[in-house]
């Protein structure tokens, strides 16, 4: 596929294009965050960061009306009461501007949750059809990413339509789907200079001195995981910080977990989708009053089980990376930037490996003890 060239100054212009056929949600800055909004022509989109929230909810809105309701008494017979339900109207297509790899890669994988486990989930599937992702490729790491550690990358193609490769004031446009090829069909092709440029760039963040640090072994991790499973002082000194706030849920790009409530007025309601999160005691409690996960410490585990562990075992078969291994987490870091008491989801992983060596060496130790 050709690739196309957007300058700096003209990426205002390119999106007010865009928006004549989409919804464009672009980032702009507001106070320290950086957050989507609906494009508009006063605004200039700004690239230069990651987004403080995630694109998912493009895919996954945070608040979804499924359907309306309305009640109608048979006036023949006041005891029979008939429903008329109302389908909520199709989504409106839409172009999400400016999201990382790491929130690209998102889109693949609740793709595996929400089309691929058997059942199709309606809802998403008109919306992920009705959505491009017109990702930007990163230039360095924050001290909180490592992407890098799940398979990612810098300029990781996955789940992208087109991705935008900073360079000199500008953009080198590539299309990764046909869909994408036609969104940027009308832009000027990039010059063989430019393309060289690219290259060098890429090169050089190849560098010693450039490169991301070296990734831990993660071919064990759900082996480790299911190790220390039920070593309970374990995962209560990995939560002792943990508040539940559940921000770490609200901001990941690949969290999927949903609670559905009825809102009635009268005679004729709605039914809601809304995010929910394992981190909250609240998330299994059970009619009977009895919860499963009562405790910080089983929450965490699960949480940090589904991405490492759970998500990776039903999948591997069709996961694309060369460990075999595909996780639930694309190293982002949200959840390491803004948790409140610092919980770093990749000291507790390496501290699950740490853990299941210590395991395996005893249980090693007592069994040569048994041999004598």
């Amino acid at each position: 596929m050709v690739a196309r060239h957007i300058k700096e100054t003209e990426l205002a212009a390119v999106a007010a294009a865009w928006a004549r056929s989409y919804r464009v949600l672009a980032p702009v800055r507001e106070g320290a965050a950086i957050v989507y909004r609906v494009f508009s022509e006063d605004m200039h989109p700004f690239l230069g960061r990651p987004p403080t929230s995630s694109a998912k909810e493009a895919l996954l809105p945070q608040t979804e009306n499924l359907f309306t309701y309305k009640y109608r008494k048979d006036q023949a017979d006041l005891t029979r009461t008939e429903v008329f339900l109302s389908e909520a109207l199709p989504p409106e297509p839409t172009l999400i501007l400016g999201p990382r790899p790491c929130d690209a890669r998102g889109r693949h994988l609740l793709d595996r949750v929400f089309l691929e486990r058997g059942v199709v989930d309606p809802q998403y599937k008109a919306h992920r059809a009705a959505t491009l992702f017109v990702s930007v490729a990163c230039t360095s790491l924050q001290n909180t990413c490592f992407c890098h550690w799940t398979g990612g990358g810098m300029d990781d193609e996955t789940g992208s339509d087109v991705l935008l490769h900073p360079l000199n004031g500008g953009f080198v446009a590539k299309a990764v789907t046909p869909a994408g090829e036609k969104l940027i069909a009308e832009l000027p092709e990039a010059t063989a200079q430019t393309l060289a440029s690219l290259d060098e760039r890429k090169a050089a963040a190849q560098t010693p001195d450039q490169a991301p640090e070296q990734t831990p072994d993660l071919k064990d991790i759900a082996g480790s995981f299911l190790a220390v499973f039920a070593d309970l002082d374990f995962w209560t000194d990995q939560s002792a910080r943990c508040l539940s706030c559940g921000v770490c849920t609200y901001l990941c790009p690949t969290c999927s977990c949903f609670n559905i409530t009825d809102e009635n007025q009268g005679m004729s309601g709605r039914r809601l989708r809304t995010w929910d999160t394992c981190m909250s005691a609240l998330y299994t409690l059970e009619g009977s009053g009895h919860n499963p996960r009562g405790s910080r410490a089983h929450r965490l585990r699960n949480r940090v089980g589904h991405k490492f562990c759970y998500h990776p075992r039903e999948f591997s078969e069709a996961a694309t990376e060369p460990s075999g291994l595909e996780f639930s987490c694309t190293g982002c870091g949200r959840c390491i930037k803004s948790c409140p008491v610092a919980v770093d989801i990749r000291q507790i992983v390496l501290d699950v490996l740490d853990k299941a060596r210590e395991k395996a060496a005893e249980t090693a130790g007592a069994k040569g003890e048994e041999a004598k």
